[in-house]
This record gives C-alpha cells, sequence and structure tokens, in this order.
C-alpha cells in the first residue's frame, strides 16, 4: 500500500514556493509508478536552511544515497514531463494514471485516517494500492 501525502517545496528555477506529492514507500522497479517518480534529496524550503541531519547522505547535495528512508524524498513528477515536479493542482491527472495502470485508491482507509486523532506528519491526500 501507498500514501501520497502533500509537502511544500522551493522551486529553484521558479522561485516559488508550491505543493508537491510525495509517494511513500518506494515502487518496486518493475512499478508503472517508476515512470513518474523522481528521487530527490532532503527538500529544504529555503536556500539558506542547512539540516545536518543528512550530512552523512551525499553531503546534503540534493543527492539520495542507498538510505531512501533517511535522505531520498520521492516526489511524483508530470506524467507528461519527468522533470516537472506535479503540484496538488494536477491530482485529477495523477488520479487518471493510477486508475489507467490498475491501482485502486483505498476512500476506506484514507477517511479513516482524515479522522483520526493520529496525524501524518504531512496532509495526505490518499491511500492506494
Amino acid at each position: 500500500m501507498y500514501s501520497l501525502v502533500s509537502v511544500p517545496y522551493y522551486d529553484h528555477l521558479t522561485q516559488c514556493y508550491k505543493k508537491v506529492i510525495k509517494i511513500s514507500p518506494a515502487p518496486p522497479p518493475n512499478s508503472p509508478l517508476n515512470a513518474i517518480v523522481k528521487r530527490v534529496g532532503p527538500i529544504r524550503l529555503s536556500p539558506f536552511q542547512v539540516d545536518s541531519t543528512f550530512s552523512g547522505c551525499g553531503g546534503g547535495d540534493g543527492g539520495c544515497c542507498s538510505n531512501l528512508a533517511q535522505c531520498c524524498n520521492l516526489l511524483i513528477t508530470s506524467v507528461h514531463d519527468k522533470h516537472h515536479i506535479m503540484c496538488v493542482d494536477e491530482i485529477p491527472t495523477l488520479f487518471q494514471f493510477l486508475i489507467m495502470n490498475g491501482f485502486k485508491i483505498d476512500t476506506s482507509i484514507t477517511k479513516m485516517m482524515q479522522a483520526s486523532n493520529v496525524k501524518l506528519s504531512n496532509d495526505l491526500i490518499c491511500f492506494f494500492s
């Protein structure tokens, strides 16, 4: 089962903040999800932000290491352009991709977690499998 959450992201190219979509856990190598997943290093909300917890993970230069849980964020990219990180405004396109590739959005677990007193650290979009 996968989760999709929205996370804040600073786009260095446009110098704008946007909410992007993060997936967890990493899909297996043969999954169609890999066509729209991009591994990025620690998400910094400012070019001045330094996080020492990532010092052993590629020097904090945005590279990913072998420990995905600590070092890499798996962000969803545009279905049409792997270099463009998908914003939450494009969720309908993402859902279309998931359904066309045989994934099922689990609305019951999603609703249960949204109503629960236990909250994820980021805004939950949905669970799917």
